[in-house]
């Protein structure tokens, strides 16, 4: 299990430096998630869900996710820094890059 945190953790930030994203803290930014209410809609690890799209696992790059929550270009509600500061913004997406991908429907014995 420590293996698998530690795997995740890593691969956060890479993705980070990958998409040019500020460092964020994934336990603090799950806990946003669901604080903010962004799981009701995108469920509640953000794959999805009929009023939202997916966000993990393959987060968008930063500039992009942080845009579409700034000005959102849907129905979704604007998150302003004055309610959602930057560094809550960078948690939730270092959560959202953390999330692992799930597994392939052939390593799923009940789909086999």
């Amino acid at each position: 299990m420590k293996t698998n945190i530690a795997l995740a953790t890593w691969l956060a930030a890479a993705s980070f430096a990958a998409f040019g994203a500020p460092s964020g803290d994934a336990a603090r930014g799950k806990a946003a998630f669901v604080q903010e209410g962004c799981y009701a809609c995108h469920g509640t690890v953000g794959h999805g869900e009929p009023y939202g799209p997916r966000l993990a696992p393959h987060a968008l790059p930063w500039e992009a996710f942080a845009h579409q929550v700034r000005h959102p270009r849907s129905s979704m509600p604007r998150y302003m820094p004055h309610f959602l500061n930057d560094q809550d913004l960078a948690d939730i997406y270092a959560y959202l890059a953390s999330i692992p991908e799930g597994p392939k429907a052939s390593q799923i014995d009940l789909l086999r």
